[in-house]
């Protein structure tokens, strides 16, 4: 992906090699140009598991500013996640090292479950209306309409079971298109 900007603080590095920090103008133009074009940054995204333990519920005593109740989510990461985060990190500093480049700052530990962002927090997240065939263990049909209400379809990425780390907007187009043509399909029959 490109990065907008320079990416990097010139300061830090100087900091980082024991150079001085500081600096505008010409300073600060001769240390941009010292670094720029030398940095080098991973971003990792795998699969989040879905779990039983993982779940959302209509939050019994907090109500938005309208006074509809809010969802309240049960979300953790699980060793499945964890193993694919310390994986990722130890070949990205793989690839950094076999390029002849030196890692800057340090490997997110274990104990920061190896730098996975909190649940919820970034782009892409799916699921919370589970697609199936089990009416008591899914909220939706493959056609992304509910079990119990007949003329009400889902069709966001709320029906995922799980997914892997892209984005999620073309499998969501396409459930959504087949959605479309079974509704039509069941309107002509006059099931819904």
């Amino acid at each position: 992906m490109p990065n907008y900007g320079f990416g990097f603080n010139p300061n830090e590095f100087n900091k980082f090699f024991g150079l001085g920090t500081g600096g505008y103008g010409e300073g600060l133009r001769k240390d941009v140009k010292k670094y720029y074009g030398s940095v080098l940054g991973f971003g990792g995204r795998g699969e989040a598991i879905a779990r039983e333990d993982n779940y959302c519920e209509i939050d019994p005593t907090t109500v938005d500013e309208f006074g509809i109740p809010v969802l309240r989510f049960h979300y953790k990461w699980s060793d499945f996640e964890r193993n694919q985060a310390e994986h990722m990190e130890a070949t990205f500093e793989e690839l950094i090292h076999n390029m002849g480049g030196e890692v800057l700052g340090d490997t997110p530990p274990k104990e920061d479950d190896y730098g996975l962002s909190t649940p919820g927090s970034i782009i892409h997240e799916v699921g919370t209306t589970r697609m199936g065939d089990d009416p008591k263990r899914s909220v939706v049909n493959k056609f992304q309409q509910l079990h119990e209400v007949d003329n009400v379809f889902i069709t966001d990425a709320g029906p995922f079971v799980s997914q892997a780390d892209k984005n999620c907007t073309w499998t969501i187009l396409a459930l959504s298109w087949r959605a479309s043509d079974y509704i039509v399909e069941q309107l002509k029959q006059q099931n819904i």
